[in-house]
């Protein structure tokens, strides 16, 4: 069996999963370059060379457990997140596109000021604070996370990027103290409502529910944090949240109740108001 045919069965089987057409090949190409260690470039400069065996044997056994509706991100084992990569596994949240929306809000909050003081709570993979530490050298980094697994990915990711401005903090977000004041607060927390969590995609069922599912119909954290880490921001300090499609209005209020002010959002790509902002007071 030649690669491309490797392939070529590969795309065949997730197919008959009920895949389509346009996903089979780009998730196939995904699935072959973890299994083969190639390229999609080199997969096709060298398709008509052996496939060796045992790799083969694994790459069948990529397709067969992603077409069960396991993650692909899991199966790659790293994806990408605003432009850098990041490994991923069992037990921390995928990054995803939506989030690259709230890096962009802070990113835009942060480089007017020479070196920011940043925390990123609730930071799973790293995917935020990863991208900070990378695009604001000068900035003072703080990411917290309390689940053991996720804390794994987040320590490896940052390693991977040589992040020397970020300080990893195993830590509930209910009870750490930033160690100074802060112009910046970031936190993507869980936020689906028990209820939310019967009906979710296969393949977000695998991950942990510990970083999706939230009480108060999802709202806890937003008014946890937004209360607890008013005092913690310097006057003028901004809070952004990512939020779930329907909590725009709600996480606006508690923000408002808690003492925020210049209250905004940011869109995602499909023009959801997925990042919700305010700032402490200057007074």
């Amino acid at each position: 069996m030649t690669l491309w045919q490797a392939v070529q069965q590969g795309k065949a089987l997730l197919k008959q999963a009920g895949f389509s057409p346009s996903s089979c090949g780009f998730e196939c190409y995904i699935l072959a370059e973890s299994a083969f260690h190639l390229t999609k470039h080199q997969l096709l400069c060298n398709k008509d060379a052996p496939a060796p065996s045992q790799e083969a044997e694994h790459f069948f056994a990529l397709v067969k457990k992603r077409s069960q509706g396991y993650p692909l991100q899991y199966l790659a084992g790293q994806w990408e997140f605003y432009g850098y990569p990041f490994f991923v596994g069992e037990g921390v949240l995928i990054p995803r596109a939506d989030t690259e929306t709230l890096a962009d809000a802070a990113l835009e909050a942060a480089r007017p000021i020479t070196a920011p003081a940043i925390a990123d709570l609730c930071s799973g993979s790293g995917c935020l604070p990863v991208v900070f530490a990378r695009e604001l050298p000068r900035a003072s980094l703080w990411a917290v996370e309390l689940s053991p697994q996720a804390l794994a990915y987040l320590h490896k990711n940052a390693a991977f990027h040589q992040c020397k401005n970020l300080t990893i903090v195993e830590g509930d977000v209910a009870q750490w103290q930033p160690p100074e004041p802060l112009d910046i607060i970031t936190a993507n927390p869980p936020y689906l409502a028990p209820e939310e969590m019967l009906s979710l995609q296969k393949e977000v069922t695998f991950e942990p529910a510990m970083a999706l599912e939230a009480p108060e119909n999802g709202l806890y954290f937003y008014r946890l944090i937004a209360q607890r880490y008013l005092p913690f921001l310097k006057p003028g300090g901004l809070l952004a949240f990512e939020v779930g499609w329907r909590q725009a209005q709600a996480v606006k209020d508690i923000l408002a109740r808690a003492g925020y002010c210049s209250i905004g959002f940011r869109e995602d790509l499909e023009g959801i108001e997925r990042v919700i902002y305010g700032r402490k007071p200057l007074d």
